[in-house]
């Protein structure tokens, strides 16, 4: 091993320890690998940044802009608008019913743009108390990985694989090449998850209590009014006392802060009531009961009104994490106010809950946060800082119904083209761009905004980690390593040896980072051994995206894990018994259709 070498696999450790501490975001992650590279002349300048050039990226790219007309005109919400009638059939029909369709949809359309979309037809669907939420939304999350599997544009993670695939000699993938792996594993991991889902998820009468907390949404304080009906009451004879979805924690009268004794408390003008409720009782009974909406400024100093209100979730990598309820309000700008912030049952009954929230590293993956203000401004900073938009009571424009049809009239062409073997993806991915642009159907300025760029920014600075493994003999050495273990072994358990190592990896690092560490290092291990490489190349594919049993390695189990109704034992119980299965299926199946 000479210096080159020993340097490269330095900057690769260093990675993967930020890459799993979360210690910053994965695109900050992927720029320090990308100059580390530059600063040890591992990579020349050019090759530095080529990966904004890449054709994968900017494929992806490209459908993440078709993505955004799609869900922009409204036809995914369209379409799972239409299959609100089957919530009527038993939930053994209903369930699977809806997986096939996430899959489905995920295997053209981005999967975590349609996961968000199921996310939120089966909230309002909850809300109607027609289904519950608790028994559907995990499965959702599954659907959608299995399906995104299913097809070359279903994933960002099967371009990546194809496209290093392509650029060692190997050749691209072709659009359906690896659909009937892809769909093997569907049709076996639905019965498998409505087993276990039906089993270990909570439901709605074991997990009452729970469900009367996930009622208590929000802590805010509000403002006693000049004309309230509160005013000369005591506490415990109000309506936010007796009210089963609303709970007084402490009441701020000038510089005193009572928490003891409240319920006896005798109410007065100007006092600041900390409240733990919901959006709904946020937005509804506050103004009856003569209230004003403070927000979470513990000081009270300022009154900001505001009729609109925005949920969003910490996601992870979001440059937020591990800041203080006080160090995020500061980061804000002067036209955004936090008026609320998630409820934790760990916390709410400690007698120290404000000191945890305003002075500890409260901000983590999951925490859901109020906002209001300018919308352009609070959607600038959630797609510039890794926040999912969960809620908005904001009214959605008409849209004409020429722009649904033309957007998706684009991503249709795009899987015709691509499948036909016509043109290139990325040729296919272009033209239907075009459409969508030319028609009106989305705009510039829109597109710039919708786009994910911390993924574009990761896949642009790790693909210059694959070059400099090339350029420096890193991925050989690393195969002559594997080769003495695996030389002796079946081609099948190799694949079954890659397929877990893969799969273990993206629990805990990005699916994307993990196909670009292990995809080159796989093609030199097949070359090694005289092995298809494409085999190999299948199982990193399905391994980075089989991220199940944690809720950290694919981004729609981040958003299901962030709304708070499951654990991480739900993750760990479901995601490791299908992870097992699949394995196991794995190492028959692509043995059999691809050695």
């Amino acid at each position: 091993m000479n210096v080159e070498i020993a340097i490269v696999l330095g900057i690769l450790g260093i990675a993967f320890l930020l890459f799993v501490s979360e210690k910053f975001t994965v695109d900050k992650t992927a720029f320090f690998i990308l100059t580390s590279l530059l600063l040890f002349s591992l990579v020349s300048p050019e090759e530095a940044v080529s990966g904004f050039s890449d054709n994968a990226v900017l494929t992806i790219l490209c459908l993440m802009i078709i993505a955004i007309s799609l869900e922009k005109n409204g036809v995914v919400s369209w379409v799972a608008q239409k299959m609100i009638p089957i919530i009527k059939l038993p939930i053994w029909v209903f369930l699977p019913f809806l997986m096939i369709s996430v899959a489905f949809f995920s295997s053209f359309i981005a999967t975590t743009a349609v996961v968000i979309i199921f996310i939120k037809l089966v909230n309002e669907l909850d809300k109607m108390g027609k289904i519950d939420r608790s028994r559907v939304l995990l499965p959702i999350s599954f659907a959608g990985i299995l399906g995104g599997s299913c097809t070359l544009m279903g994933t960002s993670t099967n371009l990546i694989v194809s496209d290093i695939s392509r650029k060692s000699g190997v050749g691209r993938f072709s659009f359906f090449e690896f659909s009937t792996a892809g769909i093997v594993f569907l049709l076996i991991s639905i019965p498998i998850i409505y087993f276990l889902a039906k089993k270990f998820l909570p439901r709605s009468a074991a997990q009452k209590d729970i469900n009367v907390h996930q009622k208590f949404g929000y802590i805010t304080a509000v403002k006693i009014k000049e004309n309230s009906k509160l005013i000369g009451k005591q506490a415990g004879e109000t309506e936010i006392w007796n009210e089963n979805d609303i709970r007084l924690i402490k009441i701020q009268r000038g510089k005193k802060h009572l928490k003891n004794n409240i319920k006896t408390e005798v109410l007065e003008e100007g006092d600041v009531l900390w409240l733990d409720l919901t959006l709904e009782d946020l937005t509804a009974k506050t103004e009856s009961l003569g209230l004003n909406i403070l927000g979470v400024d513990h000081d009270a100093i300022e009154e900001n009104f505001s009729n609109e209100y925005h949920e969003v979730i910490i996601l992870p990598n979001s440059r937020f994490i591990n800041m203080s309820l006080e160090e995020f309000n500061m980061t804000l700008p002067n036209n955004i106010y936090v008026k609320g912030v998630s409820s934790d049952s760990k916390y709410s009954k400690s007698n120290n809950y404000f000191k945890k929230i305003f002075s500890k590293k409260f901000m983590n993956p999951g925490n859901r946060v109020l906002l209001s203000g300018d919308l352009s401004e609070i959607k600038k900073i959630a797609n510039d800082s890794n926040l999912l938009f969960a809620n908005t009571v904001i009214t959605e424009p008409y849209i004409p119904t020429y722009k649904k049809l033309i957007s998706f009239l684009a991503i249709i062409l795009v899987i015709v083209l691509a499948a036909t073997n016509t043109f290139s993806i990325l040729k296919s991915c272009l033209f239907g761009v075009a459409l969508c642009l030319f028609t009106g159907c989305i705009q510039l300025n829109d597109a710039y905004k919708g786009i994910n760029w911390q993924v574009i920014f990761l896949l642009a600075g790790m693909i210059p980690l694959g070059i400099a493994m090339k350029n420096t003999g890193t991925d050989v050495f690393i195969a002559n390593q594997l080769f003495t273990v695996l030389k002796s072994v079946p081609a099948s358990v190799t694949i079954t040896i890659i397929f877990a190592f893969t799969m273990l990896m993206s629990g805990f690092v990005s699916n994307n980072a993990t196909a670009i560490i292990v995809a080159p290092i796989v093609i030199a291990v097949a070359a090694k051994l005289s092995l298809n490489p494409k085999p190999l190349l299948y199982a990193v594919m399905f391994g980075a995206n089989f991220s199940f049993y944690t809720p950290m390695g694919y981004q729609t189990n981040a958003i299901i894990y962030g709304l708070g109704i499951y654990k991480f034992k739900h993750f760990l119980i479901i995601g490791s018994v299908l992870s097992l299965v699949l394995l196991i299926v794995a190492s028959f199946l692509l043995p059999m259709l691809y050695l």
